[in-house]
C-alpha cells in the first residue's frame, strides 16, 4: 500500500526527471518549470507509444495489440509534426522555445476534450529559463534528458509503467513551497489507501471526488480497484474548485495511466457540473474526498435547490461539511452507493442544526462507521479531524467508532497514522466488534442517548477498567485526559480559523 517503497526502475526513472528538471533551475516559477517538464514527459509518452504501433519491423517487440490495456497518456493521438522526437532532432537549430510551444498546442489540439486548457492553466509560460541568452541553450538539454534510455516508452507494448507515476509524484512534491496551500489540501498515502479499502471500489463502478485537488484519493482508489479486483473499466470523474488543481490533477492522472475525461472545475455546491444531459445528478457506486476545512455555502440556494439534496436539514453558513455531504448522498447509487469523507472533527458534536442533521442521518441508517484521526494529520492545519463513512444499503443499525489514534506511531510531531495503523483501523471497520480502548460498536439505543453526538471519546473509552491505579497508571490516564483536552481544543481552534478564513462570497 506504500508507494514510498520504490518500484523497479523508479530511482533510475526518478533521477532522470530530477536532471532533466535541474535545465530548469533559473526559472521565474518553479511550479511552472515542472508543468513545463510533465508536460512534455506527456507528450514523450505519446509519441514513443505512437512511434512503436507504427513500428513496421517490429523494433521495439511484437505488433502492438491495440487498444492498449492502460489508458491516460498513452492513448494521446500525436500529430506527426509534433512528436518528440522531432523536437529532439531539432534541438541544436535554435528557436526551441517556439518548437515547443508549437507541439504542445498541436498536441491540445488534437487531444481537446482531455487537455483543453491544462496547459494554459498551468502557465508553462512562467516555465521558461529566465535568462533569455542562454534559454535555448538550456531548452536543448531538456530535450537532451529527455531522451535518456529510463525514459525510452517505446518498448511499453501499451501497459503502464508504475514507476512513472511515482516519479511523478516524488517531483511534484519537491515542487511545492512549504506553505503552499498544496500541502494542506494533500492526503497521506497511509489515509488513501485506507480511504479506498473500505470504500473497495470494483469493476465497472464509478468512482467520484468532488473536491479532488491534485487527484490523490482517485488515484488510491483506481490503485485499489485494479490491484484487489483487478478491474480495468472502473471510471474516475471529479470536481476542483481550484484552477490549478484542477489542470494538475488531469495532468497528474493522465501520467499514472488513468483515463481523466471527466474532471470538472468547480464546487458542487456551486456548479451543477457532474449531471446527466437530462439534467439530473449522476449516480456514483464510490465516493470519497477530503473536501476544505474551511467550506462555507449559502443556506438560501440550498432551500432554491433544483435537486432536493438538503432533506436532511440545512447547516449554517460558515460550516458547509453536512452540506456538501448531503450533495454526496443524493449523488449516491441507491443500492450499492459508499461514501467516504474526512471532515473536521466540530462536525461530529456542535450542537442546532447539525446535530439534528447527524440525527437524521442517524434515524436514516446512513452511517456505518466514524474513525478518529490523528492530530495535526494534514501538514500546515491544526484542524482536528475524523472519517465518516455512509453507505447506502446497511445490514444492520449499529454505528462502528475507532479511535485510530490509539494505534498510531508516536513521532516528535506527535501521532502520524502510518501503514501499520491503517490496516489495523481497516481490520476493526470489517470486523466490527468492540475492541476495549480502540473500537466500540455502538446500538441504536446508545446513540439515541447521545442526542446525534458522533464524538468518538464518547464511545471510545480508554482500556483501564479493573486496572490496579498504579502510579504509572494514573500517569498514563493524565497524559490521555491531556491529549482529549488538547484534542478539543484544536478543534475549537479550527472553527475559529474556518470563521477567520471564510471567504467573503458564500455562494
Amino acid at each position: 500500500m506504500n508507494r514510498m517503497a520504490a518500484l523497479p526502475g523508479a530511482h533510475a526513472t526518478h533521477a532522470a526527471l530530477n536532471a532533466a528538471r535541474e535545465t530548469l533551475a533559473d526559472a521565474a516559477d518553479a511550479g511552472a518549470a515542472t508543468y513545463l517538464l510533465l508536460a512534455l514527459l506527456l507528450l514523450k509518452i505519446a509519441s514513443d507509444t505512437d512511434a512503436a504501433a507504427q513500428d513496421p519491423d517490429g523494433a521495439y517487440g511484437a505488433p502492438l495489440d491495440w487498444p492498449p490495456t492502460a489508458p491516460g497518456a498513452q492513448l494521446l493521438v500525436v500529430p506527426p509534426e509534433a512528436r518528440f522526437e522531432l523536437l529532439y532532432r531539432q534541438r541544436f537549430s535554435g528557436d526551441n522555445e517556439r518548437r515547443i510551444i508549437t507541439a504542445l498546442q498541436r498536441l491540445t489540439q488534437a487531444n481537446r476534450a482531455t487537455l483543453a486548457e491544462v496547459f494554459d492553466v498551468l502557465r508553462l509560460h512562467d516555465g521558461w529559463p529566465r535568462d533569455a541568452d542562454r534559454r535555448d541553450v538550456a531548452l536543448s538539454r531538456l530535450l537532451g534528458r529527455l531522451s535518456v534510455p529510463a525514459l525510452d516508452f517505446r518498448s511499453l507494448r501499451g501497459t503502464y509503467r508504475a514507476d512513472i507515476g511515482q516519479a511523478v509524484d516524488r517531483l511534484l512534491e519537491r515542487s511545492q513551497p512549504r506553505r503552499s496551500p498544496s500541502a494542506v489540501a494533500h492526503v497521506p498515502d497511509a489515509l488513501g489507501w485506507l480511504m479506498a479499502g473500505l470504500m473497495d471500489p470494483g469493476e465497472d463502478e464509478t468512482i467520484c471526488d468532488v473536491a479532488c485537488h491534485s487527484g490523490s484519493l482517485l488515484l488510491a482508489a483506481s490503485r485499489w480497484a485494479r490491484t484487489a479486483h483487478g478491474a480495468r473499466r472502473h471510471q474516475l470523474l471529479g470536481q476542483e474548485d481550484d484552477d490549478t488543481a484542477w489542470a494538475c490533477a488531469r495532468l497528474r492522472l493522465l501520467l499514472h495511466g488513468e483515463d481523466n475525461h471527466a474532471l470538472h472545475a468547480g464546487t458542487p455546491l456551486l456548479h451543477d457540473t457532474l449531471v446527466h444531459p437530462n439534467g439530473q445528478l449522476r449516480r456514483f457506486h464510490v465516493q470519497l474526498t477530503r473536501p476544505p476545512f474551511a467550506l462555507a455555502w449559502s443556506p438560501e440556494r440550498g432551500m432554491r435547490d433544483v435537486h432536493q439534496r438538503y432533506v436532511h436539514g440545512f447547516p449554517p453558513r460558515q460550516w458547509g461539511h453536512l452540506a456538501l455531504l448531503q450533495h454526496m448522498l443524493k449523488a449516491m447509487d441507491p443500492h450499492t452507493g459508499r461514501i467516504a469523507v474526512v471532515v473536521p472533527h466540530g462536525v461530529l458534536f456542535r450542537d442546532g442544526e447539525e446535530a439534528l442533521i447527524r440525527r437524521s442521518l442517524l434515524e436514516a441508517n446512513l452511517i456505518d462507521a466514524v474513525v478518529g484521526l490523528p492530530d495535526r494529520l494534514f501538514a500546515g492545519s491544526p484542524v482536528a479531524t475524523a472519517l465518516l463513512v455512509l453507505r447506502a444499503m446497511r445490514t444492520d443499525e449499529n454505528v462502528l467508532f475507532v479511535d485510530a489514534r490509539r494505534l498510531s506511531v508516536a513521532t516528535r510531531r506527535g501521532p502520524r497514522l502510518d501503514s501499520a495503523a491503517a490496516e489495523q483501523v481497516l481490520a476493526l471497520c470489517r470486523a466490527r466488534a468492540d475492541v476495549a480502548g480502540v473500537a466500540c460498536l455502538a446500538s441504536p439505543q446508545t446513540l439515541a442517548s447521545q442526542a446525534g453526538n458522533l464524538s468518538v471519546a464518547r464511545y471510545v473509552q480508554p482500556d483501564d477498567r479493573g486496572q490496579v491505579p498504579t502510579l504509572d497508571a494514573l500517569r498514563s490516564q493524565r497524559a490521555r485526559l491531556r491529549a482529549r483536552l488538547s484534542a478539543l481544543e484544536q478543534a475549537l481552534e479550527g472553527d475559529l480559523a474556518q470563521v477567520a478564513e471564510r471567504p467573503a462570497k458564500a455562494g
